[in-house]
């Protein structure tokens, strides 16, 4: 069988975005409320003002919910004036995607590959033949097992045979 031979940066690293790695970007998108202020931002510039205004939270926890977008680089904030704006920053976001399609990429090659390899060797056919040569494992009846009462009256006879043997001692 044929291995992937692509590169996967075992760093992790996003070359664009600061040092910041792609652990620190998942885990900073990997919260059901900064989705949602990621969608928000799809459309366009908002302040925090207008975020806090479409989200059902507290401005601590928007404050929170910021930085850590901010410092995983997957949002840009600018001042203008005493109002803070926040963007969605592209770059970041395309090269956090192009390093996702890293893994459909080798799962499309191995794929490929497989099925090349299948095909030469005819394993394919191998494996359809092997499974009609194999037979059904015997299914088992009531009879072949014991019931649960008769197994619980052998129980209860060993527990007697010890007790008597306890006593004579």
């Amino acid at each position: 069988m044929a291995i992937y031979k692509g590169s996967i940066d075992m760093k992790n690293r996003v070359s664009n975005a600061g040092g910041v790695t792609f652990d620190q970007i998942f885990k900073a998108i990997g919260d059901p409320h900064r989705l949602q202020i990621l969608m928000l931002l799809l459309e366009n510039e908002m302040s925090a003002g207008e975020i806090l205004k479409a989200l059902d939270i507290v401005q601590s926890t928007l404050s929170h919910h910021m930085k850590s977008l901010v410092d995983a680089g997957v949002v840009v904030a600018s001042r203008h004036g005493k109002w803070t704006y926040y963007s969605l920053n592209t770059d970041t976001v395309k090269e956090t995607i192009s390093y996702l399609d890293q893994f459909t990429e080798g799962t499309k090659v191995r794929a490929q590959f497989s099925e090349n390899d299948a095909e030469d060797t005819g394993v394919k056919a191998a494996a359809v033949e092997s499974r009609k040569a194999v037979k059904p494992a015997k299914e088992k009846t009531a009879k072949d097992e014991p019931s649960v009462s008769e197994e619980r009256d052998e129980k209860k006879k060993s527990k007697k045979g010890k007790k008597g043997k306890k006593n004579k001692k």
